[in-house]
């Protein structure tokens, strides 16, 4: 677990701004900005699975999707993380139904206009099958329960069913779906609050505990606001003691997908994020419970055309999990899924078509787009996701700028060897020295690029592109040329992101590690 520090990212230079400069041949001079690592300085560990995806529990309601059989999807999902975490939720399991038998119907159902005409059957062919993908690719899963339309009884028996089957691959469960929007999702009258929440929420929890007496649950699963989650923790702890194992919250960066102000200049410069991160990490703290980031990504209802799909999008997710891993999330699951299922979630809509002027056959934010029979191609932010999974498994270590950045972001972490993860989201060219403060043997980059901050396609992280089925290399890496006093210079072009790591030999301090980057 991340051992929690209170901390300002600027403080220790993780994050820093100072005007772009430009250099014309790679050499220290004074244009170069200095980024000093210590390697002797531990901030805490990155866990192993750090790295999510997250999707609609009604994907369920297609057995097939999370499947052994389904192996390019499989093989995308152990390219992006050998040690991963499927969060399955979202709006749609507040309309889903376990059905253990096909002879046992739908609960009756009157859907408001803007909700699901019927609700999806989980089934236990759905949950072995998903348990053969969980297998496969060495990934474990966070599992949504029905608390809009369930009862605790359903509850109860669909959690005692995904708990016998998915067994250790199971982290723990929750109980609803950003429950603070359900009078706007119409799922509660006006007048529903925290305490009629959490009166609800008790006792769908009884009654899972009641069936599975070593139940391990999570929550409040919503949007970090303040008196929802702080009440929701000190009730949670109290009632249920060990029971409750983490802490969780969701966060979307933009949107709607119409609005002027969602775009890729304001996405790269995002700051609304810290009043997430201080209500998890404070809350997180008080109750000593690791807390995740179980929905997350660039712009809600689905993305933004022309922003959720590019470069952009993949440095700003980059940036977005080692900025949450620096102030102690135990992980983050970015959501996506086809259109077909956020639509379910949405209404029946998917509002960034109208700003694309065309349908489209996935959510625009989703890391992974296509089918089966199409073929599934991993979009440009699953590239950015990639990144930062390699710094997974290692320990976070002081890093600093010699003043503040705008564009410029760094994070530096030790395993066998010395890793830091560099970002320019500016629009110049911009080179950096790196040093250690010991003799560093060899320095190589591996480089996330594309041919621009808007493109669509091309990007790679890497020597190639990424694969239908998660083929990729990443190829020998690009040697850094050494500089005075020790130290090493990287190129970064605008809007680009990199990969450096350092052996600095046996003398440096190094803490330990559970995987070494690619």
């Amino acid at each position: 677990m991340f051992h929690r520090r209170h901390f300002l990212l600027s403080s220790l230079g993780l994050l820093a701004t100072l005007a772009p400069t430009t250099a014309a041949t790679p050499r220290w001079s004074d244009a170069a900005t200095a980024l000093d690592i210590d390697p002797a300085r531990p901030i805490g560990t990155i866990p192993a699975n750090m790295m999510g995806l997250s999707y609609e529990s009604t994907q369920l309601g297609e057995p097939d999707f999370f499947s052994e059989a389904n192996t390019d999807l499989a093989g995308l999902f152990k390219t992006l993380s050998p040690r991963g975490s499927l969060r399955l939720g979202g709006n749609t399991s507040e309309f889903t139904y376990f059905q253990p038998e096909g002879s046992v119907g739908a609960p009756v159902w009157s859907p408001a206009p803007t909700q699901p005409g019927e609700l999806t059957p989980i089934t236990p062919r759905a949950l072995h099958n998903l348990r053969g993908f969980l297998d496969a690719t060495g990934w474990t899963c966070i599992y949504g329960l029905n608390l809009g339309t369930g009862t605790p009884e359903r509850a109860a028996q669909e959690a005692r069913a995904v708990t016998q089957i998915l067994g250790p691959t199971l982290d723990y469960l929750q109980i609803g779906n950003e429950a603070n929007n359900y009078i706007r999702y119409r799922l509660r009258p006006a007048g529903w609050d925290p305490s009629a929440y959490l009166a609800e929420w008790f006792t769908f929890a009884r009654a899972i505990i009641a069936q599975v007496p070593d139940a391990k649950l999570a929550g409040p699963d919503l949007y970090a606001d303040r008196a929802w989650v702080t009440r929701f923790a000190e009730r949670a702890q109290r009632e249920l003691g060990s029971h409750l194992v983490a802490l969780t919250d969701h966060y979307y960066a933009e949107g709607p997908p119409a609005s002027p102000q969602a775009t890729i200049e304001n996405l790269l410069h995002d700051t609304q994020v810290d009043d997430s991160i201080a209500v998890m990490s404070e809350v997180g703290a008080a109750a000593r419970l690791p807390y995740r980031m179980t929905e997350v990504n660039s712009c809600y209802q689905g993305g933004k055309p022309g922003v959720s799909d590019t470069l952009g999008s993949a440095l700003w997710a980059a940036n977005l999990t080692l900025r949450l891993a620096a102030r102690g999330f135990a992980g983050v699951n970015f959501h996506g899924g086809s259109a077909r299922q956020i639509k379910a979630s949405l209404g029946g809509t998917l509002p960034g078509d109208a700003v694309a002027k065309t349908g489209a056959a996935d959510s625009y934010y989703t890391p992974i787009a296509g089918t089966a029979a199409t073929g599934y191609r991993a979009r440009p932010i699953f590239a950015g996701m990639m990144l930062a999974d390699r710094m997974a498994g290692t320990t976070l270590v002081a890093s600093r700028f010699p003043a503040p950045q705008t564009d410029l972001l760094a994070y530096a972490a030790a395993s066998e060897r010395i890793h830091a993860v560099v970002l320019n989201v500016g629009q110049e060219t911009r080179t950096v020295s790196i040093g250690l403060g010991t003799p560093v043997s060899s320095a190589t980059a591996l480089r996330l690029t594309g041919a621009r901050v808007d493109a669509t396609t091309g990007v790679r992280f890497g020597a190639t592109e990424i694969g239908a089925n998660g083929d990729w290399s990443p190829g020998p890496g690009e040697p850094l040329p050494r500089v005075r006093d020790e130290r090493r210079l990287l190129t970064m072009p605008p809007t680009s992101a990199a990969l450096v790591t350092l052996d600095p030999g046996a003398s440096a301090t190094r803490p330990g590690r559970t995987q070494t980057p690619a």
